[in-house]
C-alpha cells in the first residue's frame, strides 16, 4: 500500500533542468506494468550501472496536476563496502 510523506515541498529559486528520454512503452508483465528507463537516465544520477539498483516511487499530486515521480536509491561506497565484507 502506498505511503503518504506529510512534508511540505521545498521551495528551491534555482531553476528546474528538464531532460525529456522520450515516451517510453509500458508493458505488462503478470499483475504489474513495466517500464525501461534508459542507462543514461541513470548514470546521470550518478548511479553505478554494474550493480542492483532501486527506485523509489511517488505519485505527486500538485494544484491538479498528477505525475509519478523516480527516484534513483543508490549504494553508497560505504554501502558497498559493507555488503562485500558480509559476503565474505
Amino acid at each position: 500500500m502506498a505511503k503518504e510523506s506529510m512534508t511540505k515541498p521545498k521551495e528551491n529559486n534555482s531553476e528546474q533542468t528538464v531532460i525529456d528520454f522520450g515516451t517510453r512503452k509500458v508493458s505488462n508483465q503478470n499483475f504489474s506494468k513495466m517500464i525501461a528507463l534508459p542507462k543514461t537516465a541513470l548514470a546521470n544520477c550518478g548511479c553505478n550501472l554494474d550493480e542492483d539498483l532501486k527506485v523509489n516511487v511517488q505519485l505527486v499530486q500538485n494544484n491538479g496536476e498528477k505525475f509519478i515521480k523516480l527516484v534513483p536509491v543508490c549504494n553508497t561506497q560505504t554501502e558497498n563496502k559493507k555488503k562485500k565484507e558480509e559476503k565474505e
